[in-house]
């Protein structure tokens, strides 16, 4: 099989459930009755708010628009591929504001956190596997090559400010956290 765009995003949807892992975990602390890093928390939801929304689903939303041009029969799952986006976003814009917020223990604040944590996760989940297991595979059946001609001239590759090279500015303590927890340190 040729290389297309999608895996690309399958290797973005790598990298976002490890990001998704370290939030899983902060909320676990969380759950325990712990302080988890609320700064690590809230950056972990800003890179997941900045780059997925800016980079990867804009071009999985091309990518989408051509498979129903393809097989209209996929358009109800398009629909809420980007459904789920908008829903994500919404969710990722209440995590950030509220982690930096700190809720002590023991308020309603922190529990919605934490509640409001495990229902993005959930959908993040289900989100990446009905495009893993539905939409990818079928993009890749049902794509012409000038369809991935045109997803790549419409979308060049921008450098991952966490996974690609970069300065360490904003995502140095994520990033640093991320080689920590793959390495077992």
């Amino acid at each position: 099989m040729a290389a297309t765009p999608i895996n690309a995003l399958r290797r973005e949807h790598a990298n976002m459930r490890s990001v998704l892992t370290l939030i899983h975990d902060q909320l676990d602390v969380l759950e325990k009755g712990s302080v988890p890093d609320y700064v690590l928390l809230a950056n972990a939801a800003y890179y997941m708010r900045k780059f997925p929304s800016l980079v990867h689903h804009p071009k999985e939303d091309l990518i989408f628009a051509l498979l129903v041009d393809a097989d209209p029969d996929l358009q109800k799952p398009v629909e809420l591929a980007r459904r789920d986006h908008e829903e994500i976003y919404a969710l990722e814009d209440w995590l950030i504001e509220n982690a930096l917020n700190a809720p002590r223990p023991g308020t309603r604040n922190r529990q919605r956190l934490l509640e409001f944590g495990r229902e993005y996760l959930r959908i993040q989940r289900e989100h990446s596997q009905r495009e893993e297991h539905e939409l990818f595979p079928r993009a890749v059946e049902l794509l012409k090559p000038g369809d991935w001609a045109e997803v790549a001239r419409r979308f060049k590759q921008v450098d991952d400010p966490l996974f690609g090279r970069h300065g360490g500015e904003r995502y140095e303590l994520l990033y640093e956290h991320l080689m920590r927890e793959s390495s077992g340190v």
